[in-house]
């Protein structure tokens, strides 16, 4: 009996144009009136599913988000669960990285918003900071104080360039989670923090068992899930081959209403 469905956002709840579609939304709330938690598990901070968690009545301290990729896990009012942080050293790390991939960006995601030493943010940061919520921070190196944490560390930038950067990992950074959630965005988090892991982690707070937890995904971010052998796998119709090849099932795309087919398959 599935007791919890964890829920990535782009590409899988949110339709192309960034809504839930009303069928989806409909679906998931007859799943939560069941009594089945409904959990985002994402890249975003807090502020960027809120407002997609308020148009499913699903809110208070009793209601969760994995977010920043399970950097972060919180209540959906705010109350720390878990949290995986970097510190200033790795920060160091992440810009000299930066300097050998020009045309790269680079911020750092904190709880509320998103700290950069870049002057001339890309369309790609720009969109990212107005989906999620989190405002941007401009600092001079100098002015980052030496007890800086943050929870994701992102590059973005061209696809070629991020190719690159990914094909040429330097072996520091293999002790970290790295994925791709788009063609332009490379995301970096500590190596216990993941979406499976999160997931995993706050279901046993709940009392859950993996095997009682269903999950939909469709990016390199969401494959952490997707290993997961007890989880309930679901791929959308338009995730990438490799979250497929791991998937218990693949329903329709984002567009076509995935997640209220699979709910109806399997739960209904």
């Amino acid at each position: 009996m599935i007791k919890l469905i964890a829920v990535d956002m782009d590409g899988t709840l949110l339709q192309s144009n960034n809504q839930i579609g009303e069928e989806t939304k409909q679906a998931l709330k007859k799943v939560d009136e069941a009594g089945i938690k409904v959990v985002p598990a994402s890249g975003r901070p807090l502020p960027g599913v809120i407002p997609y968690m308020g148009e499913l009545a699903i809110n208070g301290d009793d209601n969760y988000a994995v977010l920043y990729n399970g950097g972060l896990v919180q209540s959906i009012s705010g109350n720390v669960l878990i949290s995986h942080q970097f510190d200033y050293d790795e920060f160091r790390k992440f810009i000299q990285l930066q300097k050998q991939n020009p045309g790269v960006n680079l911020h750092f995601m904190k709880e509320h918003d998103y700290w950069t030493l870049d002057r001339r943010l890309s369309t790609k940061m720009a969109k990212m900071s107005a989906v999620s919520g989190a405002p941007f921070v401009v600092k001079d190196f100098d002015e980052v104080p030496a007890d800086f944490q943050f929870i994701k560390a992102e590059y973005t930038g061209p696809k070629n360039k991020l190719d690159r950067l990914e094909q040429n990992i330097p072996e520091w950074l293999k002790d970290y989670n790295v994925a791709r959630s788009d063609p332009m965005i490379l995301e970096i988090n500590k190596r216990e923090a993941s979406k499976g892991r999160g997931v995993h982690q706050l279901a046993q707070k709940l009392g859950i068992k993996d095997d009682e937890v269903m999950i939909f995904g469709d990016q390199g971010n969401d494959m952490s899930m997707f290993k997961n052998p007890d989880f309930k796998k679901v791929a959308m119709g338009n995730a990438i081959d490799e979250i497929k090849e791991k998937a218990d099932f693949v329903t329709k795309s984002n567009d076509e209403a995935g997640i209220a087919y699979a709910i109806d398959k399997f739960i209904f």
